[in-house]
């Protein structure tokens, strides 16, 4: 387990760095701490054996609760460091450690030494306790809190769908690479060149997407985009011509593809919920979100530090289905073809790339990457000045970030009204 001093790192003293320049080595490798995260999902949690997840380069041993709720501990017994995930919970409610048989409930108290017997003079006695992480389930997805002070609300965290009767289809992949790294791929103009032969762009046809990209937009838990400045709002040519006349993509031929989806690609956009909130609107979010509302459901992509080069990607796929029919069918689609598309066929082409980029070599920023820039900034003034940590950035026209509109960073939304007028 991270001592608690390398956890903090320079957290309690509240002084941010200068940030300006290549502040990439202020990042934290291990990611933000004081957060809710993903663990795994709630059915993965039996009552004979614990399971052990690890989470920011710490592992954690899950259990049943006395009410059958996932309980969060630390994996290591405070006797002898033995994992509490390779024991067994012979008693409800609890978890019994390997080597000794020494047994914690989900307060983390020490209440049985099973090898020394009743009159064993060791339960309860300060330092004898283990570390208890707070947990929350929601949709069927275990979320821990990471950090030492006390859990924030945990709506502040989790995408909005999860409190309300949305459906959210999830799933999860493994990249070979940092969390910074894994999250960053999703804030460049990549899309219609590493994924020129994936069959989300296929169906969708060749998107301009200009130098300057999208304008940051500050909600006040990370950036949206203002769809003033989207591609997605314009009628896009069918190639890009460079100043000497050679063009990209070189052919047309995957516009077959696309005229081939196209029904398909119409009759599922019509289905994709918009955000309910500016606040959860497509964008960068703490502690490592991506949403977006351009595929078959308003998706999100959650990386989850596992250890310095190994990331947890999870996916939150949304959709607002009217009846039980629709629900499992969506379900089945799911299953069947959606996520392959979204989860592998798609999200593998990065895997690729990233897998042998030097991350920490010399770069040079173009003017698609105002985003890269302020969502790094975000990141360290978090990690250096603590959650609550004011973060100084100035929004177009001056909004505030609880005033900025739907309308402002919505496509999906803005298409909605269009329809209903």
């Amino acid at each position: 387990m991270t001592p608690p001093q390398e956890r903090t790192n320079g957290l309690e003293s509240g002084v941010i760095p200068k940030l300006s320049g290549d502040i990439r080595p202020l990042i934290p490798k291990l990611g933000l701490r004081n957060y809710w995260y993903p663990a795994l999902k709630d059915r993965a949690v039996g009552r004979r054996k614990p399971v052990q997840v690890s989470l920011l380069g710490e592992d954690i041993c899950l259990f049943r609760g006395a009410a059958g709720n996932v309980v969060a501990i630390q994996d290591v017994c405070p006797h002898r460091g033995a994992r509490l995930s390779q024991g067994d919970c012979h008693y409800r409610g609890t978890v019994a450690c390997p080597y000794h048989g020494w047994v914690f409930d989900e307060s983390g108290k020490n209440t049985m030494v099973l090898s020394e017997g009743p009159l064993s003079g060791v339960c309860g006695k300060p330092g004898s306790e283990a570390r208890i992480y707070p947990t929350r389930t929601l949709k069927g997805l275990v979320f821990v809190w990471m950090g030492d002070a006390e859990p924030a609300p945990i709506e502040e965290d989790v995408p909005e769908e999860f409190f309300d009767d949305a459906l959210v289809l999830i799933g999860q992949v493994v990249w070979h690479c940092n969390w910074e790294v894994a999250l960053e791929n999703s804030m460049d103009s990549h899309v219609n060149y590493v994924h020129r032969n994936a069959l989300v762009v296929a169906r969708s046809g060749f998107i301009a997407r200009g130098a300057q990209g999208e304008h940051p937009i500050f909600v006040g838990n990370g950036f949206a985009g203002d769809v003033g400045e989207s591609n997605y709002l314009r009628k896009s040519p069918k190639y890009d011509v460079y100043p000497d006349g050679r063009r990209w993509p070189k052919t047309n031929y995957r516009r077959y593809w696309t005229w081939l989806f196209r029904p398909l690609a119409e009759r599922a956009r019509r289905h994709i919920p918009s955000p309910r909130t500016a606040r959860w609107a497509g964008g960068h979010r703490l502690p490592g979100m991506f949403r977006t509302e351009f595929s078959w459901d308003l998706y999100t992509r959650m990386c989850v530090p596992i250890g310095e080069n190994l990331t947890r990607v999870w996916y939150y796929h949304c959709l607002r289905p009217k009846g039980t029919l629709q629900r499992l069918w969506q379900r089945f689609l799911y299953g069947a073809v959606h996520r392959w598309i979204i989860e592998y066929n798609f999200s593998r082409q990065d895997e690729r790339v990233m897998l042998d980029q030097r991350y920490d070599a010399p770069e040079k920023l173009s003017g698609t990457d105002a985003e890269v820039i302020q969502w790094r900034r975000l990141v360290v003034t978090k990690h250096f000045g603590g959650r609550d940590a004011p973060y100084e950035y100035r929004n177009p026209d001056g909004l505030a970030p609880e005033q900025v509109p739907l309308s402002r960073v919505s496509v999906r939304y803005l298409q909605e009204q269009a329809r209903k007028s």
